[in-house]
């Protein structure tokens, strides 16, 4: 049987779950395989099912609920992370994107909104809101390296990837679209992190929006 876009949720409160379950239940095409009221637990229904997206309350990432997050993200694997936040808490989601998450929603938003998160996530398209977006952006600039030097590191090609990569275009599909073979795109990838000295897909983003490849705001602010 076809799950469409698989989904394990984590949160404190059960009614949230349930809420949120309900949401992507009338999708037709989301499925919920997982549910825990526990990071460690969010950490090994994700490696053990593999869903398409996990997403977490951001309160459960306070403390020592992020590395364990961290540490998912890093291992690679296809579940990508969409976490679910206070929208008056945006000072926190520093370290959160930094953690290289796939996005971010506020609890506030509409349950369209919240489909729409799901699946810019599941797609590997990184959704931030407007404050989040400028978080990065700062971060960025202020990390005393100086962006405008690095990008002029950058050939024309590697700013073309830079761009699409920030946009969440797969390798084949960049390729496709400037007519590269998508191991070249891989490589121009691995040079372009080298280059400006990025590690997380959150950086790789600030650095698109503050050069001015990106429109202002990746989706629409919380």
């Amino acid at each position: 049987m076809e799950m469409g876009t698989t989904v394990v949720l984590a949160d404190t409160h059960a009614m949230i779950r349930a809420g949120l379950k309900l949401v992507l239940r009338e999708t037709g095409r989301m499925t919920v395989v997982g549910e825990t009221d526990c990071v460690e637990e969010a950490v090994r229904l994700s490696r053990r099912l593999s869903p398409d997206v996990l997403a977490i309350d951001s309160g459960m990432l306070r403390g020592h609920g992020l590395p364990p997050i961290r540490k998912l993200i890093a291992r690679g694997q296809k579940t990508n992370v969409l976490v679910l936040t206070d929208t008056e808490d945006r000072e926190s989601l520093g370290p959160i994107i930094e953690a290289g998450v796939g996005g971010c929603i506020g609890k506030n938003r509409t349950a369209e909104d919240l489909v729409i998160a799901v699946d810019l996530v599941a797609a590997g398209r990184m959704r931030l809101p407007r404050g989040a977006s400028r978080l990065v952006q700062r971060r960025i600039v202020n990390n005393g390296s100086g962006l405008e030097a690095r990008l002029a590191r950058l050939n024309e090609n590697e700013r073309k990837v830079l761009a699409l990569t920030a946009r969440g275009f797969t390798a084949r599909e960049i390729g496709t679209r400037i007519h590269l073979a998508h191991k070249s795109v891989d490589n121009y990838r691995s040079a372009i992190r080298r280059k400006l000295e990025i590690r997380t897909r959150a950086e790789l983003v600030g650095v698109a929006l503050e050069a001015g490849l990106l429109e202002t705001a990746t989706s629409p602010s919380t």
